[in-house]
């Protein structure tokens, strides 16, 4: 018995024994990862056919949002996904590439090697967590789909089609079919298709606003500084009033599209007054110490930027998103490209200009002079709005020429929101030298775009694409997204507008907003390094023979107030309005771009004072949205009513200011007398009206749009009809 006892211990504490080291050993064993990559986004250049059943993208390059915890992370493996997210191979998968923790929470980025082609089969991006002993590839948020719902955009397009057949007896859509391709033509008048078939001196490039008050007789086209006060002489001897538009868009049109262009005078518009003529040639040189470029008040902003990169000079991050804008024209409105760190506002770069006033004399205003002798005048001119006479030269700071990369990704909107582990929308985008998004808010999804200056050597054929898109009118004629457009503004609870806001952003993901050439072709692409003019700016689309009814909703908030702001536009997007309609916004999406705010001009609306704080970021949000034709007011207020019940509570609810050359359908102005009538600009515009009547004090410059902005005259009284 006793034997048997000592084995029974003998073998208790073996066990034991075995216990302790087997749980020792257990906890020495090498130990996978368990955290996986929070998101994951990758750039790519689109395949040689943009309607290819089965494209081969190129991929360029990957985003990877790192673990909350990478303790026990040493890398990240990154592998072709299948149709079921898992590696595309299994077990023999190719490594794509092996990206090290950083361990700082920043986002890693890695370029993948050129020509880097999509394997056939391949439907996601992957990303696992790894170290040493092994991999973790979960199935939630570590892989991105790289294809494209192919079948879904073809039954899309095809219920769009239907829907336009359907619905033909709907106000405006039959007429649709011709009015604005600019010919008076099918069962058009002046009354029903006036951007057609009506008599006007001047349009707007979206024709939107069409100047009717003055006859076409009186529009000038000036060559030279002689001729512009000769004409200047002319409207004094004749008691009549003048107004300039930059002419530089599509059949003369203006740049801007308010009542701003419009005068019942003499138009005189500056198309021809540029470097064409060879006493307005463009040179370099020095003023009041500041490397400049001398430039004439017509010339093209994108031509000027080439000219300048030729001789590796630059006008850095100024140039807008839209190529169209004469210099003294973007000027005029503080017109803006989007940077929420740089200077992006070209009035803020103006070192001088020469004015022909009122009085006809040519006169020379400057940072150096009047903008010590006369702070309040000098911050007048940099947002001149044409009321101060006519420009003819400015002098602009220039910088070396640079580079920009940019990269384009798709996102789900709770990135911006609920899931900004940045804060705030304005924290998120603050990285980029060049930074915006295009907002789907119907579909909950959004395009970020984001550029840094580099010095890597810009790609051959590198350019934007973002108002120029790849347009295949064999799928959906121009005539059926005109009509379409139109359906869905007759009847809003047709989902017309949803089903084109979903073409729009798929047709982004297909063919992206970039191109750059590979192999002698040109290839849309979400990554490219072009020189930054190039890069960040526009064409607007002009070889569909047609204009778009295009108008833009479009004000700038300042950053204390932009999450706030953004917010609620959500929820007005989603039905929260008193229409309670969900607002898709399909043309392009809701346009969210940024901009330096400066104490620089008293009236750029972006400006800094009354509520905007110098040195931070404002926030411009942008609603370009399609005008329909034909239909009653009560029908055209039902449509257009939730997008000015928008405008009005940024404006009196979150400080917002509104584009003076945008917010105008049919030459109405409320927007403006709104913010006049609060006083969103303080004792700013008083300051300003002041200055305007030293200058032009019997209002030769005066027009409607400057009553409706709260200007007055020493010796001017504005018409009863105005």
């Amino acid at each position: 018995m006793k034997h048997i006892k000592e084995i029974k211990i003998g073998i208790l504490l073996i066990t034991s024994l075995l216990f302790v080291s087997s749980s020792f050993a257990s906890a020495s064993l090498p130990q996978k990862p368990k955290g996986a990559a929070e998101k994951v986004r990758v750039t790519y250049t689109a395949g040689r056919n943009p309607k290819s059943i089965m494209p081969v993208r190129l991929l360029e390059g990957i985003e990877i949002w790192p673990a909350s915890n990478e303790s026990n992370i040493t890398h990240y493996n990154v592998y072709w996904g299948d149709v079921l997210n898992n590696k595309l191979g299994l077990l023999l998968a190719p490594r794509l590439a092996k990206i090290d923790a950083k361990k700082d929470g920043s986002v890693l980025e890695y370029e993948f090697p050129e020509n880097f082609k999509m394997e056939v089969g391949a439907f996601y991006i992957l990303v696992c967590s790894a170290n040493e002993y092994g991999e973790y590839c979960p199935k939630e948020n570590n892989f991105e789909k790289i294809t494209d719902p192919l079948l879904s955009i073809y039954n899309k397009l095809n219920h769009v089609k239907g829907l336009v057949g359907d619905n033909q007896h709907l106000p405006g859509v039959e007429l649709m079919a011709t009015c604005s391709d600019l010919i008076c033509n099918g069962n058009e008048t002046p009354e029903s298709c006036p951007s057609d078939c009506g008599e006007y001196g001047q349009a707007s490039f979206n024709f939107m606003v069409l100047c009717d008050e003055a006859s076409l007789q009186s529009v000038y086209h000036p060559t030279s500084v002689e001729e512009i006060q000769s004409i200047v002489k002319l409207a004094n001897k004749n008691g009549v009033r003048i107004k300039v538009s930059s002419g530089q868009t599509k059949n003369n049109t203006a740049g801007s599209a308010s009542g701003i262009i419009c005068t019942d005078g003499i138009t005189m518009i500056m198309d021809k007054f540029d470097h064409s003529q060879a006493e307005l040639d463009m040179k370099l040189e020095t003023f009041e110490g500041i490397q400049v470029v001398n430039v004439a008040s017509g010339t093209n902003l994108h031509e000027l930027g080439e000219w300048l990169f030729e001789r590796d000079k630059g006008l850095g991050y100024i140039h807008l998103g839209w190529r169209h804008a004469s210099v003294a024209g973007a000027i005029g409105t503080s017109a803006h490209g989007s940077s929420p760190k740089n200077r992006n506002i070209l009035s803020h770069s103006v070192v001088s200009m020469d004015i022909v006033g009122s009085d006809g004399q040519l006169r020379t205003y400057s940072r150096g002079t009047t903008g010590k002798t006369d702070p309040d005048l000098w911050k007048s001119v940099l947002t001149h709005m044409g009321y101060f006479g006519i420009i003819t030269r400015l002098r602009l700071e220039v910088q070396p020429a640079t580079n920009t990369h940019v990269k384009i990704t798709f996102h789900d909107e709770k990135e911006l929101f609920e899931e900004n582990r940045k804060g705030s929308v304005i924290a998120d985008i603050k990285e980029c030298d060049y930074g915006q998004y295009n907002w789907f808010p119907s579909l909950g999804q959004y395009l970020r775009t984001c550029g840094k200056t580099t010095t890597a050597k810009s790609e051959l054929g590198a350019n934007n694409r973002l108002i120029f898109p790849y347009v295949d009118t064999s799928s959906l004629s121009i005539e059926e997204t005109m009509q379409a457009f139109q359906v869905g503004s007759a009847d809003p609870s047709i989902d017309t507008h949803q089903s084109m806001a979903y073409l729009r952003r798929n047709g982004w993901h297909i063919t992206p907003p970039l191109i750059k050439t590979i192999a002698g072709e040109t290839r849309y692409t979400t990554n490219a390094i072009g020189p930054t003019h190039r890069i960040i700016s526009s064409k607007l689309i002009d070889n569909v023979g047609r204009e778009m009814r295009q108008m833009d909703w479009e004000v700038a908030v300042p950053e204390e107030n932009a999450q706030a702001a953004i917010e609620y536009i959500r929820d007005w997007a989603k039905g929260f309005n008193n229409a309670n309609r969900s607002m898709p916004v399909p043309l392009i999406g809701i346009f969210i771009r940024f901009s330096k705010i400066e104490d620089a001009s008293l009236m750029a609306y972006t400006g800094a004072g009354n509520g905007f704080t110098d040195g931070t970021t404002a926030m411009h949000i942008e609603l370009p949205i399609f005008v329909p034709i034909g239909l009653s007011d009560q029908e055209f207020n039902h449509y257009m009513g939730p997008y000015e019940e928008a405008m009005r509570m940024l404006i009196t609810k979150h400080g917002a200011r509104a584009h003076w050359g945008k917010n105008t359908h049919s030459k109405d102005s409320w927007v403006f007398e709104l913010q006049r009538d609060i006083g969103a600009y303080g004792d700013f515009l008083d300051r300003y009206s002041a200055k305007i009547g030293q200058v032009d004090p019997n209002g030769m410059f005066a027009n409607k749009f400057a009553k409706s902005i709260g200007i007055k005259y020493p010796n001017f009284i504005y018409p009863k009809d105005w």
